[in-house]
């Protein structure tokens, strides 16, 4: 399974954290377990229509059941978490 290095950005507490990510998971997947692991308090239980993550290089709207390797995630790709 490849895996890519990316950085999460939660922009509330200024934290910066390099974070080992496969893939071949969902962008939904992905949310899920940024919310678990960072206690980001993003409502992810039921529809997630509304819940999608905000990436840099590349530039795009992270939803849905489309695997990251599809959005191409690239190591030093940045997710900045604004809420």
């Amino acid at each position: 399974m490849d895996s890519v290095v990316i950085v999460v950005h939660i922009h509330r507490t200024g934290e910066k954290v390099d974070v080992q990510i496969p893939l071949d998971i969902t962008a939904n997947e992905l949310a899920v377990a940024l919310n678990q692991a960072f206690d980001l308090g993003i409502n992810t239980e039921g529809d997630m229509a509304d819940c999608y993550l905000k990436s840099e290089n590349p530039i795009a709207l992270l939803k849905g059941d489309k695997t990251l390797r599809e959005y191409g995630l690239r190591n030093g790709t940045v997710i900045n978490i604004t809420s």
